[in-house]
C-alpha cells in the first residue's frame, strides 16, 4: 500500500492511498490410481485462479480503480478428462463514495470486454458417452452493479 501520493496528510486527516489486493489459489486435484479414471484430474474445480484489484482512496472518501478475475488454464468437466472449461480473464472497474457517517454509494462495472466463458459446470462421468451435453452455465457478460447504503 502507498499512502499520500498526491494528497499528504493534513492536520488529522489521513492523505490519500493507492492499494493492491490480490489472491491466487492453486487447485491440483486427481484421482489416485482409481480403476477407471486412473490420475485424471478431478472435474469441475478449475485449477489456476486470480483475483487482483488496484484501488485509489482519497481522503474524502473516493474511492476507484480496475479489477481482474482469471482461470489461468482450462480444466476437465467430465472425470474422464475429454472435455474442458476454457481459461478466461474478466476485466472490471469498481468506483464510490463512502463517507464517515457511514453513507456510502458505489458502482461496479463487470467483464467489460464482454468475454464469453462458463461461471460453472455440472460434472458428468464421460462426455464421449453424452453428445452435446448441456452442463456448462454461462456467465454473466457485461454488467453495471450500484447501491447506496447507510450503516449507523
Amino acid at each position: 500500500m502507498l499512502q499520500e501520493i498526491l494528497l499528504p496528510q493534513h492536520g488529522g486527516r489521513a492523505g490519500d492511498r493507492l492499494s493492491f489486493d490480490q489472491s491466487y489459489a492453486l487447485n491440483d486435484f486427481r484421482f489416485d490410481r482409481d480403476p477407471i479414471y486412473a490420475d485424471n484430474r478431478i472435474a469441475g474445480i478449475p485449477i489456476h485462479i486470480y483475483e487482483a484489484q488496484l484501488l485509489y482512496e482519497t481522503p474524502s472518501g473516493f474511492y476507484a480503480g480496475p479489477n481482474v478475475q482469471c482461470s489461468f488454464s482450462r480444466y476437465p468437466v467430465d472425470q474422464a478428462n475429454t472435455l474442458f472449461a476454457q481459461s478466461y480473464a474478466l476485466l472490471g472497474f469498481r468506483a464510490g463514495f463512502r463517507e464517515s457517517n457511514g453513507f456510502s454509494v458505489f458502482l461496479d462495472c463487470k467483464n467489460l470486454t464482454n468475454q464469453r466463458y462458463a461461471s460453472a459446470i455440472d460434472v458428468i462421468a464421460d462426455a464421449r458417452t453424452q453428445p452435446n451435453p448441456q452442463i456448462f452455465h454461462p456467465g454473466d457478460g457485461r454488467s453495471f452493479y450500484g447501491g447506496v447504503s447507510w450503516n449507523w
